[in-house]
């Protein structure tokens, strides 16, 4: 009796290991701009798409996204999101921003760029994942290089008016080495944003000008964060908790893990973008 209790019981924890798995690595968002979707524009809204990582997808995050769509009603808003995304495997989906016909891109993407160079075991991570491929070692030349193709590659085949954002907060200790590389890629960003003559948003900016106003001891460093994100993963998934509940448990003030949201964070985002499509809007 005890053994087959015991088996059952592993079956159970296996079946749910797999089922969190597949949720935060095979997942895609419900408004993923896929063939299908794509066959349901509503051709009489303006198309926005949001491209990016799991900041953008919302399962593993603040889903701001849906929070656009709630408040942009004029507009059709797809979210282009993918759990672990970098810039290389935005590149490799760009077909599907492109076969929208936007006519606003929004793009977040960048923080998995740096923390892939934070240590090979988050090399290793990606690449098993099939963001990399098993030769490929991300560094902040490949970063310049793929940013500025997939600006690129957006400005010819589209007609987008397109926003770049800097990247959020990679923990709350910004003098870690992880917030400094980030430093260093979202003045990249900016520098693009220049070069390309498109928008750019000040994510960045704007969440450490609030750390730097609100600042407070740190119970977690950044060496944490697999194992936080783990946990955040299990108790918003398990145990019913917020994004924000598990935020306060942690001793964070707008990330639960280091890398993702919660609603103060997320919020950030959101009231960035629908202060920013307006003035896309209207440059036209």
């Amino acid at each position: 009796m005890i053994i087959a209790l015991l088996l059952c019981l592993l079956l159970i924890l296996g079946a749910t290991y797999v089922w969190l798995y597949r949720k935060v690595s095979a997942h895609i968002p419900e408004n993923y701009p896929n063939e299908k979707n794509r066959q349901q524009i509503d051709h009489s809204k303006k198309v926005l798409v949001c491209f990016g990582d799991s900041n953008t997808h919302g399962n593993v995050s603040y889903n701001w996204v849906n929070d656009l769509s709630l408040q942009l009603l004029d507009y059709q808003i797809f979210n282009a999101g993918i759990n672990s995304d970098l810039t290389y495997t935005l590149l490799r989906r760009i077909d599907d921003v492109i076969a929208c016909k936007p006519d606003f891109i929004a793009i977040l993407i960048g923080t998995n760029d740096v923390n892939s160079t934070m240590h090979i075991k988050m090399e290793k991570r990606y690449q098993q994942l099939g963001r990399i491929g098993k030769d490929i070692s991300p560094n902040f030349e490949d970063f310049q290089k793929n940013y500025t193709e997939i600006i690129h590659q957006l400005k010819q085949k589209t007609k987008a008016k397109i926003a770049i954002m800097s990247l959020p907060v990679m923990g709350e200790d910004l003098a870690h080495e992880a917030n400094l590389r980030a430093d260093k890629y979202s003045a990249f960003i900016k520098q693009l944003a220049t070069n390309e003559q498109v928008s750019y948003i000040p994510l960045r900016e704007k969440q450490k000008e609030f750390l730097l106003k609100n600042q407070k001891p740190l119970k977690y460093h950044f060496e944490k964060t697999y194992e936080l994100l783990n946990f955040s993963v299990i108790s918003y998934y398990l145990l019913g908790k917020t994004w924000d509940e598990i935020t306060t448990k942690h001793g964070f003030q707008l990330t639960p893990d280091n890398l993702h949201q919660n609603s103060i964070a997320g919020g950030m985002i959101r009231d960035l973008v629908i202060s920013t499509v307006p003035s896309l809007y209207l440059s036209e």
